[in-house]
């Protein structure tokens, strides 16, 4: 019996020490999920090729849309430096720059050093000021961000502006990725040491996600809210809004308002003339479109979270009048060419002159890339890419959310196209977009329901003219005129109150 039994357990042995091997392997997997936050929890990275390749580290990405209901929407905001203050750029003093070498960061890296003592090397006067300008000495003093604006993109749309639209949509998140990776070596090198928390991104299991509570803001509240953050710079202003609101309802309350507001309100600014210097003008412009990058990449980003509704169209309005403001400033990167030529010998010397040369510079190849040589490429490739965003925002604006502002825009896009390159088939066509209007349905605001009635009141005078050959040129410059006025009145109560918060004029001193 007992030799049976020794029998059995030696032919046996494999399949025992099989069972045992299964069961301790189980156990052991167990373990290790049981020590974890969730057996479903992941952390992704950005693309690889945005990493260093002299040392090996483990860093990971966050990217957080928000915090969801509970946040109060009334408190104070941290005070920040205002865009009068002063700025200073570090000199990169502590910082590991060797470990950046052949890296997608190496050119980074050497324009950060390039740029550390920018202020010390060239002068930065004021001359040639027109006294009888009207913009306040507070504006024409304010602090340029001149570092910046050779380091940072000011001009982030050119490099993505012969892709469809869905194919920004699709790469949104990476772009974010390399954006916050790119503004964190900058933060680095500018303190001196490399202390930056690691950027990290947590996905969430499908369905785990809190049901979103409707964010409740009337217009007042807002409105100080955005008086009340006017000043911080821009950066500060866009992460605050996204970590307290973007986790709210996109659909149901005032969040979709909210973002119309923050980017027409407060980040989109007016840059003034104030000398028969033009280079002034070109620096504003740029500075103005500095802080376009940062709204794009976020945005853009959280677009692909909410594309389809009434939030995810108010972000693709405003990603719409960034390309637009976009190709005027390319108009500005070509005068900025003449400038250069014609800049005397002492304007050389000046730090406005020597940023202008730089961001020239940095855009010479990228431009030709992309074949965009004169300022009609330009107009023909930003034009392409605004429709194709108005198109996308037509084909998923829930249940006709501000579609009647959606084909009135993409008709203004066609008609300035068309009068540009002198295109009756392009004008035609817009005619006939602000002709469906009537027989959409009405859902949301129409900002644009002036002008439209303006338009249609001077076709409809006309016959209800749809081909654009049988119209005047008469009519078609009142045409223009009214789509080049429709925001008079916007524009005007815009600086009123820029000139109010942020540039206020000095007082005259009393007797």
């Amino acid at each position: 019996m007992q030799k049976g039994i020794l029998n059995f357990l030696f032919e046996s042995r494999f399949y025992f020490a099989l069972y045992i091997s299964v069961v301790l392997h189980i156990t052991l997997i167990i373990y290790s999920f049981n020590q974890s936050d969730s057996t479903y929890q992941k952390t992704l990275c950005g693309p690889p090729w945005i990493y260093v390749n002299a040392e090996e580290k483990e860093v990971s990405f966050q990217m957080s849309f928000g915090k969801l209901g509970g946040e109060s929407s009334n408190a104070e905001a941290t005070d920040e430096p205002s865009d009068g203050e002063e700025g200073e750029e570090g000199d990169g003093a502590g910082f590991s720059k060797g470990k950046y070498k052949g890296s997608q960061w190496e050119n980074l890296v050497k324009d950060l050093e390039g740029t550390s003592s920018l202020r010390k090397q060239f002068k930065n006067e004021y001359d040639q000021i027109n006294e009888n300008s009207g913009v306040a000495d507070s504006y024409i003093k304010r602090n340029r961000d001149y570092e910046d604006i050779i380091i940072k993109d000011v001009l982030p749309t050119v490099k993505g502006i012969r892709d469809p639209f869905r194919v920004d949509i699709e790469s949104a998140e990476d772009n974010l990725f390399v954006h916050k990776e790119r503004n964190r070596i900058i933060e680095e090198f500018r303190k001196g040491d490399e202390s930056s928390p690691p950027i990290t991104m947590r996905i969430s299991k499908e369905g785990e996600a809190e049901p979103k509570s409707p964010l409740s803001m009337p217009k007042e509240d807002r409105s100080k809210y955005l008086d009340r953050t006017l000043k911080q710079k821009k950066e500060k202003q866009l992460d605050e809004f996204i970590s307290r609101f973007m986790g709210y309802d996109p659909d149901k309350g005032d969040l979709s308002f909210f973002v119309r507001d923050l980017y027409y309100e407060n980040l989109q600014r007016l840059a003034y003339p104030f000398s028969g210097d033009p280079s002034y003008f070109a620096i504003d412009y740029f500075q103005e479109n500095l802080n376009k990058e940062d709204f794009l990449r976020q945005m853009m980003a959280a677009l692909s979270e909410n594309l389809g509704t009434n939030t995810g169209t108010e972000i693709l309005f405003t990603i719409e009048n960034i390309y637009e403001i976009q190709a005027r400033a390319l108009e500005q990167y070509f005068q900025t060419k003449e400038y250069l030529k014609l800049a005397t010998p002492e304007q050389k010397q000046t730090l406005r002159y020597e940023t202008l040369r730089r961001v020239e510079e940095k855009y010479r190849k990228l431009l030709r890339d992309k074949k965009i040589i004169t300022l009609k490429d330009v107009e023909e490739a930003y034009s392409k890419k605004r429709i194709d965003i108005i198109d996308t925002l037509i084909s998923k604006t829930p249940k006709g959310y501000r579609i009647k502002d959606g084909y009135f825009d993409k008709g203004r896009i066609l008609w300035e196209a068309g009068m540009s390159r002198k295109d009756s088939k392009l004008l035609s066509e817009a005619i006939s977009n602000w002709h469906r209007i009537p027989n959409l349905q009405a859902n949301g605001d129409f900002l644009n329901e002036k002008a439209y009635e303006a338009i249609q009141l001077l076709l409809r005078d006309l016959g209800n003219i749809s081909d654009a050959d049988k119209l005047s040129s008469g009519s078609k410059d009142q045409i223009e005129f009214i789509l080049r006025t429709r925001l008079s009145e916007t524009m005007n109560k815009k600086k009123e109150r820029e000139d109010k918060l942020l540039w206020p004029k000095s007082k005259l001193p009393t007797k």
